[in-house]
């Protein structure tokens, strides 16, 4: 046997065989998805197959049929048909136009094959009454129509290619093109080759199909990889390389990145379910995708946060459109209208930031400055940028601050306004450092943001039964001194057990020290805290509730709390309006009906004090008595109890 009739028997084993080592050498996972054009490339394969075996039965009949010059044709033009399926899995992301322009040459080669049939002499190929194979003047086209098809492949082939993973994609196509040629030409140029060539064809331009779905494969992973599911908008990482991009190419001075988050949000997935929600996000970032330029970003951080990048000179109508967004829609046949507004960080990119991972960042830190404080709008700004970093400066230095003890008690006073004498006082952290104070608002709101509060309000307890101990050996009585705890501190059970081990660690009297917590914070419910209060109030301790009425369920916490003081918030002292008057008097009188003592904050003028004495609140702390005042200064304070009768 030779080399050709060798070839040609076991061409279609060996091809199988180079196919399942590519497949699992390069492409383990491109078999997620089989659809479209490479389905009707397998459905061509196997019809190919089928009429092949069924024109070699009539080929060895003695006289010529009708039937074998119709297998023959179809044969031949299932041949380039499946070359041309291939050729639309690799332009199927072209135009229609295109893929009509590269089908016309299949159809004029199917039509001319059809005419051959039933004409006396061969145009294409024909019979002979000994039933022999016979070529015409147009045979030349059975081998043209592949050629020309191949020729497409292989420019779409390298027009799309992406070598950028290695050798591998170059492999597919070499291997898929040396098999091609050699079936086209096995049979003129290699003796002794036949047999299973247009079978091996069909399998050979599989490779392709195998190529260009990795192809495909690769491309969903790098979207997967670039956007958001569920709008399909880019995510964080997409948006910090586009920035570095922008960057590069020194464009980014004339952006400007919009940090945002939705304000609220949790209202509309509550009221309408997450479905709706998710709908709503879809429809709002299709409103704000249509006011964008091409050349500007709108990229999703996740859940409702989200980060824009937009040229600077267009900044307005973006943060005009954050500021209120109707989204409208209709779903289930339900009409929704919701409105929608934004918390908005704002970075104006200079020159300089060549680092898109920093330039989001500052707008997210403009962002979340803005919610503290409460701004819609935040702006990134020269002194902004100082003051956070002097926040992170701060940060990593207050648990070091604590060890060297650098945080110290002032006591503000409380004051008896009908007598004028010293009653009470409140002990509030300063941070001394190298000889100067460092003001609460740099590092109070660093406490309750990372979660060191709860360590500074058994520090402040450790120095206030420490002071007052110390006030006592020296013979000096100290007031009662109320000491902050916040509410995070109720996540700890035993916590009332580990106040009062602190200040029996001191030999403090109980009557000495109480205990106040805010109304306003609302990290666990009302019944923890009761269950709180009532601890301490068995322990033999007072509480106060600080910042009475700030909150939104004072009523219920009165109703279920039994406290001890109530201290009135700043805010109703501040106005003399008739509606604040009015509710002032009522929680004074409401307080006093219940048994419990009220105590008016902030008070800095005379006629505020002479308000709440006729309105029956005699406990006043505030400036008009005394600023917080350091150890030294509050001992003498002890010592000299009573107040000037013009204090103010």
């Amino acid at each position: 046997m030779t080399f050709g009739e060798l070839l040609g028997r076991y061409y279609t084993f060996i091809f199988v065989l180079v196919i399942l080592l590519y497949t699992i050498y390069f492409n383990r996972k491109m078999y997620s998805r089989v659809k479209g054009h490479f389905l009707a490339l397998l459905v061509c394969v196997v019809l190919e197959t089928v009429f092949s075996a069924v024109e070699e039965y009539f080929a060895a009949l003695p006289e010529p049929s009708i039937w074998r010059m119709l297998l023959s044709t179809v044969c031949y033009i299932l041949r380039p048909a499946i070359i041309y399926q291939m050729l639309l899995i690799i332009i199927r992301d072209e135009g229609k136009k295109k893929k009509l322009l590269t089908g016309l040459p299949l159809f004029a080669f199917s039509l001319i094959m059809f005419i051959n049939i039933p004409l006396a002499s061969p145009l294409v190929f024909s019979y002979t009454e000994v039933n022999t194979f016979g070529t015409g003047p147009l045979f030349f086209t059975t081998y043209g129509i592949l050629v020309l098809y191949l020729a497409l492949i292989l420019v779409f082939a390298f027009l799309k290619c992406d070598l950028s993973d290695g050798a591998g994609e170059l492999l597919t196509v070499l291997i898929g093109v040396a098999f091609i040629i050699l079936n086209i030409a096995g049979e003129r140029f290699i003796h002794g080759f036949s047999g299973n060539s247009e079978n091996a064809t069909a399998l050979a331009v599989l490779i392709y199909a195998v190529y260009f779905k990795s192809v495909e494969d690769r491309r969903e992973r790098k979207i997967l990889e670039t956007t958001e599911k569920k709008t399909g908008l880019l995510n964080e990482n997409a948006c910090i390389t586009k920035l570095d991009e922008l960057a590069r190419l020194s464009k980014a001075e004339e952006y400007a990145a919009v940090f945002f988050d939705l304000e609220r949000f949790g209202l509309v997935n509550d009221r309408y379910g997450m479905e709706i929600g998710n709908r709503v996000i879809t429809e709002y970032v299709g409103i704000l995708g249509g006011i964008l330029r091409q050349d500007e970003i709108l990229a999703r951080q996740g859940g409702d946060r989200f980060i824009a990048v937009v040229l600077q000179r267009n900044l307005d109508v973006l943060l005009a459109q954050l500021a209120s967004t109707r989204v409208r829609f209709t779903e289930g046949g339900t009409d929704y209208d919701i409105t929608i507004s934004a918390h908005v960080g704002v970075y104006r990119i200079e020159k300089d930031d060549l680092n898109g991972e920093e330039i989001v960042s500052n707008a997210h830190s403009a962002h979340s400055y803005g919610k503290k404080v409460g701004n819609k709008v935040t702006y990134m700004s020269p002194e902004l940028k100082a003051a956070l970093k002097d926040e992170k400066q701060y940060a990593s230095e207050i648990p070091v601050a604590m060890a060297k003890e650098e945080f110290v008690a002032y006591y503000q006073p409380k004051v008896n306004s009908r007598t004028n004498m010293l009653c009470g006082a409140e002990a509030l952290v300063r941070w001394a450092r190298n000889g100067q104070l460092i003001p609460p608002g740099k590092f109070i709101p660093i406490l309750e943001t990372r979660d060191l509060m709860c360590d500074m309000d058994f520090y402040m307890l450790r120095h206030v039964c420490a002071d007052i101990a110390a006030w006592i050996e020296k013979g000096l009585v100290p007031p009662t001194i109320s000491v902050n705890f916040s509410r995070r501190n109720l996540s700890n059970t035993q916590l009332a057990a580990d106040i009062d081990a602190v200040v029996k660690e001191y030999h403090v009297p109980k009557k000495m020290i109480e205990i106040e917590i805010t109304e306003t914070t609302d990290e666990f419910p009302i019944s923890v805290l009761k269950a709180f209060v009532d601890d301490l109030h068995r322990l033999g301790y007072k509480v106060a509730v600080d910042d009475f009425g700030s909150g939104s369920s004072s009523l219920s916490l009165l109703r279920e709390v039994t406290f001890d003081t109530l201290k009135i918030d700043k805010g109703f002292v501040d106005r003399a309006y008739a509606k604040d008057l009015a509710i002032l008097s009522s929680m004074i009188k409401l307080a006093d009906a219940i048994g419990v003592e009220t105590l008016a904050e902030g008070v800095e003028q005379k006629e505020q004090v002479d308000t709440l004495l006729s309105l029956g609140c005699e406990i006043i702390q505030g400036y008009y008595y005394d600023r917080p005042l350091p150890k030294e200064s509050f001992e003498r304070r002890i010592i000299s109890r009573r107040y000037k009768d013009d204090q103010g």
